[in-house]
This record gives C-alpha cells, sequence and structure tokens, in this order.
C-alpha cells in the first residue's frame, strides 16, 4: 500500500492545478504516468489516489 503524504497529495494538486488541461483531458491513469515519469510522483501512488485528487481539483 503507497503512503500518499499530506505534502505530497498537496505538491500533486498545486501540480494539476497549474496544468488544468491533464484533469479536463487525461484518464487517471494517464495523468499517473506523466507525474512518476517527470518525477513528481512515486510509482507506489494508486491510480485511485490520482483520480481523486483530480475529482478535488475540478471541484475547486
Amino acid at each position: 500500500m503507497s503512503c500518499l503524504t499530506r505534502k505530497l497529495q498537496q505538491s500533486i494538486t498545486r501540480y494539476l492545478q497549474r496544468h488544468d488541461e491533464l484533469v479536463r483531458t487525461d484518464s487517471p491513469e494517464n495523468v499517473r504516468g506523466k507525474l512518476i515519469n517527470q518525477g513528481l510522483c512515486p510509482s507506489d501512488v494508486t491510480q485511485d489516489q490520482i483520480r481523486l485528487i483530480m475529482q478535488n481539483v475540478r471541484a475547486n
């Protein structure tokens, strides 16, 4: 089970807020892959965790 810390969640949220085109057009799987490839998130962060962050970004 991955450990999504509050600081990491805030960091990912800020990144997705600045890059809102990812939230609007990509699936959580693709966003997760892009975040991992850019070194912004560890590979053990799950797709469901990314989906929840994306939903929060959309809601705000």
